[in-house]
């Protein structure tokens, strides 16, 4: 049954400024973009929709202001811009005292909360309008912003919390580590009962900007910073996102922790490998989420497939590059390329989660010492630059580690969690099980017809 479309009633448009607010007379807080950022330059704004059961939302708003302007205190780059001056050969991320983040407080009339709140598949592009919406780059100064966020209230039922970010300078993981300060000195009511809480974040860019040469590797793939700034901004705008048709679908899937065991039990059996494998949670979603994809869209059987996922690299690298709690960009890329037929075998799912293993593991044997770094990522942008293009490429975004249902800004925890920037590019959002199982659970848009065949094969696997 077609759903009345709901309205959107704005309320407040605010600037919110970190405080306690910086000193006019302070020296401005900046900060270099590293190789870790390069590939983000010209990526759309990563979306993301927190929901809320609250009966009186609208009692919350202060709250909420205030401690967001506490926390972006301990969070100085969020609240500025990054910036190409013309006198600069690379922009740069750039606070200045007064800078402030565009918040929106709207209300959702006509919006059925639960619905938008749930797991069922509807369409794809029906909650968007909760999602905050970057101002354009100031042309004058070449300033782009980097966070936005929206607020909005469902009276008598509950809030969402709606976040834009500019990937150029943050990843999930230090997107996360924001949120979570947030919510902690909003829960605690006051930045010093929630310090003690608060993450010690690294913003030291020293090692991470140029070692061994990673940024020309970078450069001499991407192509990024070769040309000059011109002056009218065109250079910072994040890219668009690609509007989503009406008959596109999107649904969340769950996979308990039971049906991951299921998952790695089956594909052990399948390999008769000795070699050791990591069948994590990640893995195993990615790999069977991958296969019902492949199946759903039903790709001719000699369709060159490219898996591509991210990587953390602050752990891999020891501290030798970033911190735990290193501010930015931590992340890169790793993949592998096969045949649409890997996916349609009978041991498809121990063939599709050994081969991701095998990668992760053969990048992670490569990193040990600091001088293969750049030999490693060379290797891997040769591969895939040599066996481009791809029919069709699948992309995984977020990871179950981020711990997003814990977030609990005093009043619960999250509802739901969506993440609203994925389109058909072959991309899809995974985050921890909401049920505090172990499992998993998955974001997915696609064409109505292969999301309902998507549907009955992400059951129909966990049988097998």
């Amino acid at each position: 049954m077609e759903q009345p479309k709901p309205s959107l009633k704005i309320l407040e448009l605010c600037k919110i400024s970190p405080s306690p607010s910086p000193s006019p007379a302070a020296d401005q807080f900046s900060l270099p973009l590293t190789f870790f950022d390069l590939p983000f330059f010209t990526s759309p704004p990563t979306e993301r929709i927190l929901f809320y059961s609250h009966p009186a939302a609208d009692s919350i708003l202060q709250k909420l202001k205030h401690s967001l302007s506490l926390t972006l205190s301990h969070f100085l780059p969020l609240a500025g811009n990054v910036v190409w001056p013309e006198d600069s050969p690379e922009p740069f991320i750039l606070y200045k005292p007064g800078d402030s983040v565009s918040l929106t407080v709207a209300q959702a009339d006509g919006a059925d909360f639960h619905r938008l709140s749930s797991d069922q598949i509807r369409k794809a592009n029906e909650s968007h309008f909760l999602v905050p919406q970057f101002q354009a780059p100031d042309d004058t100064t070449c300033a782009a912003p980097i966070l936005c966020l929206q607020i909005t209230l469902f009276p008598g039922v509950g809030f969402s919390i709606g976040i834009a970010t500019n990937h150029t300078v943050f990843d999930g993981k230090t997107s996360t580590t924001f949120l979570k300060s947030w919510a902690s000195i909003c829960t605690h009511e006051s930045e010093s009962e929630s310090e003690s809480n608060l993450p010690t974040l690294d913003f030291d860019r020293a090692a991470a900007k140029d070692p061994d040469g990673l940024q020309k590797l970078y450069l001499k793939y991407h192509q990024i910073f070769l040309s000059p700034p011109d002056t009218s901004g065109q250079r910072l705008r994040l890219a668009p996102k690609v509007a989503i048709p009406d008959d596109v679908a999107g649904g969340t899937f769950e996979l308990t922790c039971a049906d991951v065991e299921h998952l790695r039990a089956t594909a052990a059996m399948s390999s008769s490998s000795t070699r050791r494998r990591r069948l994590s949670t990640f893995v195993l979603t990615y790999a069977h989420v991958s296969i019902c994809i492949v199946r759903a869209q039903r790709l001719d059987p000699k369709t060159k497939v490219a898996l591509f996922f991210p990587v953390d690299w602050r752990p891999r690298l020891g501290g030798r590059l970033v911190g735990e709690n290193y501010f930015g960009n931590g992340i890169g890329g790793c993949g592998l390329f096969l045949e649409a037929k890997d996916f349609f075998g009978e041991n498809r799912i121990g063939v599709i989660s050994n081969q991701i293993s095998e990668v992760i593991m053969e990048m992670e044997e490569k990193v040990k010492g600091s001088t293969e770094v750049v030999e490693l990522m060379d290797h891997v942008f040769l591969q895939w630059f040599s066996k481009m293009p791809v029919d069709k490429r699948i992309t995984v975004a977020g990871s179950p580690r981020f711990g997003l249902y814990d977030l609990d800004f005093g009043w619960g925890g999250c509802t739901k969690v969506e993440m609203t920037s994925m389109g058909l590019d072959g991309t899809f959002s995974m985050a921890e099980s909401r049920n505090g199982n172990g499992g998993a659970e998955v974001g997915i848009v696609l064409p109505q017809d292969d999301m309902n065949l998507f549907s009955s094969l992400f059951f129909e696997g966990l049988k097998l």
